[in-house]
């Protein structure tokens, strides 16, 4: 049952028998002004807090989209989670060198390699988003695996993932790995993509 309680300044001192009156020197007007300030704050704070959520879950999508349907070999939702240009450090896993090329181009280098396994999957979990205003970061996890024939290759990693927002939304600026541990086989890399090769002869 919900029980609603009189404000305190209406008990203080108060015996059975007597009237119920605002405090000495604070007319109704005065409270009205108060409450009318402390529902506009809490409407404000509501708000914001519902723009902050809706926006923690855009880039968790962005971040889990990407995985998803590269997996799926579903290209143009891939590139819809991007920005027009993307930088990504791998070099952690594969050496090399950072790198920044746009979102074309990066799609088609996965093209390149993706197609040649039977199945892939990017599991990411544990997402937690940091930032406000236009940038934000979102770390995470991935175990990805991959399958060649009877051999695989899975790779348990963290990501860091860099988002913008633009007009259409979050998007993805830059991708960041950190190897944590490695099964299997790493050569099945080279024969997906020998396999995406010989395909298009």
């Amino acid at each position: 049952m919900l029980r609603i309680s009189a404000p305190r300044w209406a008990m203080q001192g108060r015996q059975d028998n007597e009237p119920r009156y605002p405090p000495a020197g604070r007319g109704l007007g005065s409270l009205r002004r108060d409450a009318s300030s402390y529902f506009l704050a809490g409407l404000e704070h509501a708000v914001h807090g519902c723009a902050d959520n809706r926006s923690k879950t855009a880039i968790a999508e962005a971040v889990a989209g990407i995985g998803l349907y590269a997996d799926l070999r579903e290209w143009n939702r891939v590139r819809s989670y991007f920005a027009a240009r993307i930088t990504t450090n791998y070099t952690n896993l594969f050496g090399g060198e950072v790198a920044t090329s746009d979102r074309d181009a990066l799609i088609a280098q996965w093209q390149g390699l993706l197609p040649g396994f039977d199945a892939t999957q990017h599991l990411i979990t544990n997402i937690v988003v940091e930032g406000a205003g236009n940038d934000a970061v979102a770390r995470s996890h991935v175990r990805a695996t991959h399958w060649f024939d009877t051999r695989f290759w899975t790779v348990g990693a963290s990501y860091l993932h860099r988002l913008v927002r633009t007009p259409e939304g979050w998007r993805v600026s830059a991708i960041a790995i950190r190897r944590l541990y490695e099964e299997g086989d790493r050569a099945v890399l080279a024969a997906a993509a020998d396999r995406v090769n010989a395909a298009a002869k």
